[in-house]
């Protein structure tokens, strides 16, 4: 009887993975017709260079060769589905559909892991209904920003498992994963080294050493042919990409505001070599990592010479972060995010008035993720690789709510998913 019980509850939680996954996918939806290809982003001018001239390089619309300015790993991504898919429209279908499918699987994996955060599904199944009913995410196929939740909740998900085995296979394992995620966004690591500390703090793992040293060897040895790269294209040797300077020069100027929508036609018209003929001109004659130590110098200095212009746009930055606002985004959109901010909270002070372990990690990431984009520009896009854990957070929140008022629909609400929408 307990095998069959246990095999029903299984296959409950996969149909309720399976129900949400689609939910999660037609979402975004009525956003995929908004969408733009091509001409005007990054991304694509450097993987359509990659498939016409084999070489990473190009991102702005002049030549200004070799390129280190985005991590490589979404660029090649594109420039692959672009040789997959010749026409421009099927290569637009293709990475439509792939960028959907993240973003159902962004919403089948939240109750996975609430199971691990909380011990618990309902608070994920809560969170998932958030993320699906308002437009909390964007549908950016220029960016690889739908793809690092998704990422970072596998790695939270695998490590656990591969890591409480023991041995050195999980722990090389751990490492490749945190590599290939530093190289689709390098924000990835902070997220990665604070769950590797917590699952260590947790778990009081045996050979934390000896993990830990193959751990960071095998982070090493993923990272290590693109900065190979690097050094024999540029001579220097830095993090994964070369853009802080480029980022802090567009976002810290006597013409610059507070997020990307506002500083488009002042910051960026002006200073961004996407949209400056004579900024590009200068990545080209410098090249790229030269022009950027020297836009890295003119941000420091003009910071240094403007201490209160930067302190009030550092504040305006920090709070179109956590509260985004209708000029700067859709009003729904600000509307929805600000709840998920104000919930997330709530659900976080709720956890530590509880002693729930996890609330260390959430406070952690939450308090250090954001700190280098609150000195630059915002975007919708900065603040997605951790807004799962804010709807984690406003789905423990919810689901405290539910059992508060009435435990017994609460209880049943896992049951009944699959049903509900198997019956649509």
């Amino acid at each position: 009887m307990t095998l069959e019980r246990n095999r029903r509850w299984v296959s409950k939680d996969r149909l309720t993975d399976v129900a949400l996954f689609l939910a999660g996918f037609l979402s975004v939806a009525p956003q995929v017709h908004n969408a733009r290809f091509g001409a005007g982003f990054e991304t694509f001018a450097v993987a359509h260079n990659l498939v016409q001239h084999g070489q990473y390089a190009n991102p702005f619309p002049i030549a200004t060769g070799a390129s280190a300015l985005l991590p490589p790993l979404y660029p090649i991504f594109l420039a692959l589905l672009m040789k997959v898919f010749q026409p421009a429209a099927e290569f637009a279908t293709a990475l439509t559909l792939c960028h959907m499918m993240a973003h159902g699987l962004h919403a089948a994996l939240l109750p996975r892991l609430s199971e691990l955060f909380f011990r618990d599904r309902l608070p994920g199944i809560c969170a998932a209904f958030v993320v699906v009913l308002f437009p909390i995410l964007y549908f950016f196929p220029h960016s690889e920003s739908i793809f690092c939740p998704v990422g970072l909740m596998l790695f939270c998900l695998a490590t656990d498992r591969r890591l409480a085995r023991g041995g050195a296979g999980g722990a090389l394992f751990t490492g490749l994963f945190a590599g290939l995620l530093v190289l689709l966004n390098p924000a990835c690591v902070i997220v990665c080294v604070l769950w590797l500390a917590y699952l260590m703090w947790r778990n009081r793992m045996a050979y934390a050493r000896r993990s830990a040293v193959l751990i960071t060897l095998a982070f090493l040895a993923t990272l290590a042919p693109w900065t190979w790269r690097n050094y024999r294209q540029f001579q220097s040797i830095f993090f994964v990409r070369d853009n802080l300077g480029l980022e802090l020069y567009i976002s810290n100027n006597d013409l610059a505001q507070p997020d990307i929508v506002r500083n488009f036609p002042t910051g960026m018209r002006y200073f961004h070599p996407g949209n400056s003929r004579a900024e590009a001109t200068a990545v080209r004659d410098l090249g790229e990592v030269e022009y950027a130590h020297q836009r890295l110098s003119s941000a420091l200095g003009w910071i240094r010479g403007h201490p209160r212009h930067f302190f009030t746009l550092t504040l305006l930055r920090i709070g179109l972060f956590w509260f985004p606002d209708a000029e700067g985004f859709t009003p729904v959109h600000g509307f929805a995010v600000a709840f998920v901010t104000l919930a997330g909270l709530m659900g976080i002070v709720l956890m530590v008035r509880r002693h729930v372990p996890i609330a260390g990690f959430l406070v952690a990431i939450l308090t250090l993720f954001p700190l280098l984009y609150y000195v630059v520009q915002i975007d919708a896009r900065y603040r997605t690789p951790i807004l799962w854990l804010s709807l984690l957070s406003t789905g423990y929140a919810i689901a405290a709510v539910l059992v508060a008022v009435s435990p017994e629909p609460a209880a049943r609400l896992e049951t009944t998913i699959p049903q509900l929408h198997l019956l649509d």
